[in-house]
């Protein structure tokens, strides 16, 4: 049997890559690709070093969310011209315990550290995964790192720290290098501002409260109108609410185009083609629920199944969805949960991948 296996991440449990090597036994029995998937978020750069084994990954000093220096690593392509930087390997919220998290004045800077680096490497094209990451900064962090400047209203220079940036009024262009172009890659379509935007949606998840998230709001609105005024862009449309707003920034700053991470992705790896020639598909995610429906990267592999005519088998910690029509529409045949062979979501969690290839080993043998 030809089976094309193609995991997304289990989010802050197991990478994709991981998933495929706990998989690596069905080799002996059939005839399988391996293709770990990304919709932008977690495990992106993980996906294209897997994908292109003669990509090469290096390592810069950066700073993290908090302004800690660490090893940071960024992936050159075999083009030598395009490089692939995942956004919470730089600043994670993964990285933070919980009494870390400190949204007013965690940053970005770490990112435009990275660009930097790979810029003077000879990068001219950047792929950047958006999500996980614990700031919400709207990138004037990473700008800053790459010479920005902002000021309020009186001229005077300011920080890019939550609290200070709600009188931006005024932003002077870095002294960029050249010509570049910037892909940012994204699992959500948040717009910057509003009720789904990148402070009411997602600052509460790297610990913002009630009143943070009005802070956060003032600043992302005062940087949409210096983006406006000065830059001549408008930094609240999809997408740009991404990764605490990093979208924004990257759309801003940097005239970056942003695009739904999972097409972009296996337009690149090839999905469609792959899907073609397999007799069955597998893929997964840590939760199988109404997210997973709209824009996640195992639901672009169900569609693309659907339209090809190929069986899925889904594998998940968790299913929250019971409607097998619903299931059925996406060519899902079988969804395995491995909450229920561990015996609980918290040790399906924790020992994610005995459990999937004990799942695995249960369907093959």
């Amino acid at each position: 049997m030809r089976i094309l296996f193609a995991p997304n991440s289990f989010k802050g449990s197991i990478s994709a890559r991981d998933i495929c090597a706990r998989a690596s036994f069905l080799s002996v029995a059939h005839d399988v690709k391996f293709m770990p998937f990304s919709d932008g978020g977690d495990g992106v750069l993980d996906v294209f070093a897997a994908s292109f084994p003669s990509a090469k990954i290096y390592k810069v000093k950066a700073k993290d969310a908090l302004g800690r220096t660490k090893e940071a690593p960024y992936l050159f392509l075999p083009d030598g011209n395009t490089c692939v930087i995942e956004s919470a390997k730089v600043c994670g919220l993964g990285e933070l315990k919980k009494s870390e998290l400190d949204i007013i004045h965690a940053s970005s800077y770490g990112i435009g550290q990275v660009i930097k680096a790979a810029y003077k490497k000879g990068a001219r094209t950047f792929y950047i995964g958006l999500g996980g990451v614990a700031f919400n900064d709207g990138g004037t962090g990473m700008a800053k790192a790459l010479g920005y400047k902002f000021f309020d209203a009186s001229g005077r220079e300011i920080g890019t720290d939550i609290k200070t940036l709600r009188f931006l009024t005024g932003i002077k262009k870095g002294s960029f290098w050249g010509d570049i172009k910037v892909y940012g890659l994204s699992d959500v379509d948040n717009p910057l501002l509003g009720e789904k935007g990148s402070a009411r949606v997602y600052g509460p998840q790297k610990g913002a409260n009630a009143a943070q998230v009005a802070e956060l709001e003032e600043a992302m609105a005062a940087l949409c109108r210096a983006a406006k005024k000065g830059l001549g862009v408008n930094i609240n449309t999809r997408h740009c609410g991404a990764a605490g707003a990093l979208g924004a920034g990257l759309k801003g700053f940097l005239g970056a185009k942003l695009v739904s991470g999972a097409p972009f992705i296996a337009a690149r790896l090839n999905l469609t083609s792959a899907v073609k020639q397999a007799d069955l598909i597998i893929t997964g995610e840590g939760k199988l629920d109404g997210q997973t429906f709209y824009g996640k990267g195992p639901f672009y592999i169900c569609d693309t199944a659907r339209r090809l005519g190929k069986p899925v088998i889904f594998i998940c910690g968790l299913n929250e969805i019971k409607d097998k029509a619903l299931l059925s529409k996406y060519s899902i045949v079988k969804v395995v949960e491995t909450s229920l062979i561990a015996g609980s979501v918290d040790k399906s969690y924790k020992k994610a991948g005995f459990y999937i290839q004990a799942a695995l080993k249960d369907l093959f043998g």
